[in-house]
């Protein structure tokens, strides 16, 4: 199922009540004002904010963190989350199964060939090379949004896990299994969303 990208107020989220939601927010914007702490504390309101949307305006949102550091909600039961933070915005992922995120902010670096596979670095080095950067950084977004869904993503090489890109939009990503990705580019940034892929 697509997942529904999300930059506004929660007012104006519209859910078809299964679609994985992903909520691009700034941290210190107008959704932030009056949230308490420091940034990280300011992500977990924000994420507390979606969840009870998304539960019918539950008031009994907990949150917790996996051994690894992931985010978990405790409560209410069956939601999945995951965070990511580049830049001045935060990417919120949301799901009724597991999902991962992640948001890298756009610049000119030349590609890391050393975390690719051969395959990825043949198709990077057949584009032109103004286009390698953002390319590779897609790849980057996909390669750590699967790493997130395993659950601990500082373990895995990013060499070792083989992203296939197939349009602007989709690609999957395999190691330990297999996910479908989504990610798009805004003005700043690409932010990937990641879900297992159903056998």
């Amino acid at each position: 199922m697509t997942p529904v990208w999300h930059d506004g107020p929660l007012d104006a989220l519209v859910w078809d009540g299964q679609s994985p939601i992903a909520w691009s927010v700034a941290e210190s914007g107008p959704y932030a004002a009056g949230l308490p702490g420091d940034a990280r504390a300011i992500r977990h309101g924000l994420a507390v904010a979606l969840i009870r949307k998304l539960a019918g305006d539950s008031d009994d949102v907990r949150l917790t963190r996996s051994a690894a550091g992931a985010p978990i909600v405790s409560a209410p039961g069956g939601w999945y989350l995951s965070l990511s933070s580049r830049g001045a915005h935060a990417l919120i992922g949301v799901a009724r199964q597991p999902i991962a995120v992640d948001r890298e902010v756009v610049d000119n670096h030349p590609p890391l060939w050393d975390m690719l596979t051969k395959t990825e670095a043949d198709a990077l080095r057949h584009l032109p090379a103004l286009a390698q950067p953002q390319a590779w950084l897609r790849r980057w977004t996909i390669k750590e949004a699967h790493a997130k869904l395993i659950g601990e993503p500082r373990r895995i090489r990013p060499e070792a896990i083989d992203t296939i890109v197939t349009d602007p939009i989709h690609a999957t990503a395999t190691f330990e299994g297999t996910s479908r990705c989504w990610s798009r580019s805004t003005t700043d940034a690409i932010e990937t969303i990641a879900q297992w892929s159903q056998p």
